[in-house]
């Protein structure tokens, strides 16, 4: 008999809505299952010895989860129960029990469910507690917001398609979704259509309350009004891409999918995953 292991984490924003129960029943019908519990950052798990590997968790959990498993024979379903499940929410259909992925955006060897960004506000994505977005859920970060609004001077070198530019800028994200943090935002995104989107703030100077102000209103039009057309002005750039090269003086924190990951160089490109890689109905195993 095949086996599946089912791995829960409890760490995630709604962890405690997974129906253990109807989970065993699922899969129990077709496969041997083990039950794994994630209950702290040290926690781990191996997928060896199985044919499917079953995830519970938030956009970080199944990011983790995908680049884990190198082993391309294994099945990998994932069910969102995190916070934001922004990759669920833009690629998942809930009137469907499993969707397959097709394609990914890959950050060097790193395969992205749906953002890395560095820059204005993006820390928010792996600076709030395990136990704060439990407890609190989307509040646990809006508590932040003000905090991280701040203005980075961040170089870098952008290179895709015939396009170069260089400049410092507040924000820099490569987006392979159409809403982040819950912004519905970019409207150009469609499904597997081979390409990333690319997003670029420019930097007015130093953290000051006055170059606060003048990165305000790029952020409005990018996060509130939303992305319809491709754009290359001088604060903001938004354009689409196969793939791309980034070059950074310095190793820099992004924020992908929720995680925090350290790029000087970094290439992006749009791949097909060698394993199986679905999403689940979250009602299909969500308590009543």
């Amino acid at each position: 008999m095949k086996k599946c292991l089912i791995v829960i984490n409890e760490l995630s924003g709604q962890s405690k809505n997974i129906d253990e129960q109807k989970l065993l029943n699922l899969y129990s019908m077709d496969y041997e299952v083990t039950l794994e519990r994630i209950k702290t950052s040290e926690d781990d798990w191996s997928p060896d010895g199985y044919d499917v590997v079953v995830v519970c968790g938030g956009d970080g959990t199944f990011n983790r989860t995908i680049n884990k498993i190198k082993d391309p024979s294994i099945d990998i379903i994932y069910y969102s129960f995190g916070t934001f499940n922004e990759c669920a929410k833009t690629k998942g259909k809930v009137n469907e029990n499993l969707i397959k992925l097709d394609e990914f955006a890959m950050a060097n060897k790193r395969l992205i469910g749906y953002v890395a960004a560095t820059g204005s506000f993006t820390p928010l994505g792996y600076i709030v507690p395990p136990d704060q977005k439990k407890k609190f859920g989307i509040f646990a970060y809006i508590k932040k917001v003000i905090g991280q609004y701040k203005v980075y001077n961040i170089p870098a070198t952008i290179k895709f398609n015939d396009f170069e530019i260089s400049n410092n800028y507040t924000l820099i994200m490569v987006i392979d979704s159409k809403r982040c943090f819950g912004f519905k935002f970019n409207k150009l995104y469609k499904p597997n259509d081979g390409q990333v989107h690319v997003l670029l703030i420019r930097s007015p100077g130093k953290n000051s309350f006055i170059n606060k102000v003048k990165i305000f209103f790029p952020l409005f039009k990018a996060f509130f009004i939303g992305l319809r057309k491709e754009i290359n002005k001088k604060n903001i750039v938004f354009k689409a891409a196969k793939s791309l090269h980034i070059k950074l003086t310095e190793e820099t924190p992004f924020d992908v999918d929720g995680d925090m990951y350290m790029f000087e160089d970094l290439n992006i490109k749009v791949v097909h995953p060698q394993n199986n890689i679905y999403i689940g109905n979250f009602d299909k195993v969500k308590k009543s």
